[in-house]
């Protein structure tokens, strides 16, 4: 595990800086830009064993990466950043060139490029799915599942996941477990998120018997929001489970504020686990128990899938799904 002062050093900012950025400290005044750079020099100490090296072969050509989300979203949940680092790494040994397309931006250009990496799933809408179907060219969803819609994807077995945290919190006697997860709808049921997350939950609780509506918040997959959710239900009174699961580790950071300052001791009076181990995972406090998903190999594996398909002048796509694992730390008790 890289140090503060690792990073500190490679981003060319203070320790002090790096700290209260990977804690997304609220009255830290700094830029996005520098942001960047943190979270970028975190993943890139985490990630140095998988580097591989250059080969350079599509000097020049356009590889187009497109974001579900805005460049302030991306910074909010890094999980999505990571992936792009992965994505970029890669195709930088490839010899590609990358252009980042926000959400809101135009996709008329991915016409024009060798290759279309999709950040994300089911962010986007019929008709987006459509004209990514109509482009001349290798698609690659990095993070989703779409190919039963036709498109080759890089994915993670999340069901095996979300069974394995149910299975750790049953082991230590944990059957009330509540979800923090997340929707960026103002207006959701939620008994019916989208979120795969709450979805396999929702599933594998209900199998158990042991599924709670009462149980279930929701934030936005940022920090505050997450904060919100848990602030909210402790404000209202409800009856807290001895458990919770959280959709990503943004969140997790806010909700662990809201029970610390509300009085409630992690992991002693309630365990936590979130998901993703982003950088910010081990920098917590407590250090955040978490599902691991190498979202740099996931990057990583959507180029490699794009080059397979333009060097090889395959069109029938496949899947690739990677494991995960469940990384024990300080939110839960082990």
């Amino acid at each position: 595990m890289a140090t503060i002062k690792d990073i500190a050093k490679k981003a060319q900012v203070s320790p002090t800086t790096v700290s209260r950025v990977l804690s997304y400290d609220p009255t830290l005044s700094v830029n996005n830009e520098t942001r960047k750079k943190v979270f970028a020099a975190a993943e890139a100490l985490n990630y140095t064993k998988y580097q591989t090296k250059y080969q350079y072969r599509h000097n020049g050509e356009q590889l187009f990466v497109v974001m579900w989300c805005s460049a302030q979203q991306e910074i909010n949940d890094v999980y999505y950043f990571s992936i792009r680092q992965g994505i970029e790494s890669e195709a930088k040994r490839e010899g590609y060139q990358v252009t980042t397309i926000y959400a809101d931006e135009s996709w008329e250009p991915l016409a024009n490029g060798a290759g279309v990496i999709v950040v994300g799933s089911n962010q986007y809408s019929a008709s987006q799915l459509s004209f990514l179907k109509k482009l001349d060219l290798p698609v690659v969803f990095a993070d989703g599942d779409l190919l039963g819609q036709g498109f080759a994807s890089v994915t993670i077995d999340t069901t095996d996941a979300v069974k394995h945290v149910l299975d750790h919190f049953a082991k230590h006697g944990q059957k009330e477990v509540g979800i923090l997860a997340g929707d960026l709808a103002d207006q959701y049921d939620k008994d019916n998120l989208i979120d795969f997350r709450f979805q396999d939950f929702k599933a594998l609780m209900t199998q158990r018997g042991l599924y709670r509506s009462d149980h279930v918040f929701v934030g936005a997959f940022t920090p505050d929001s997450g904060y919100a959710a848990i602030k909210k239900a402790i404000d209202e009174g409800i009856k807290l489970p001895s458990a919770l699961f959280v959709a990503n580790d943004a969140m997790a950071i806010g909700a662990v504020k809201a029970f610390q300052e509300a009085g409630i001791r992690i992991p002693d009076q309630l365990s936590l686990i979130s998901f993703n181990d982003t950088s910010v995972a081990q920098y917590a406090f407590p250090t955040l128990s978490t599902v691991s998903v190498n979202t740099n190999q996931l990057g990583q594996l959507a180029v490699k899938v794009i080059t397979d398909l333009q060097e090889n002048g395959q069109r029938e796509p496949y899947k690739i799904t990677l494991q995960t694992q469940l990384i024990l730390r300080d939110s839960s008790i082990n």
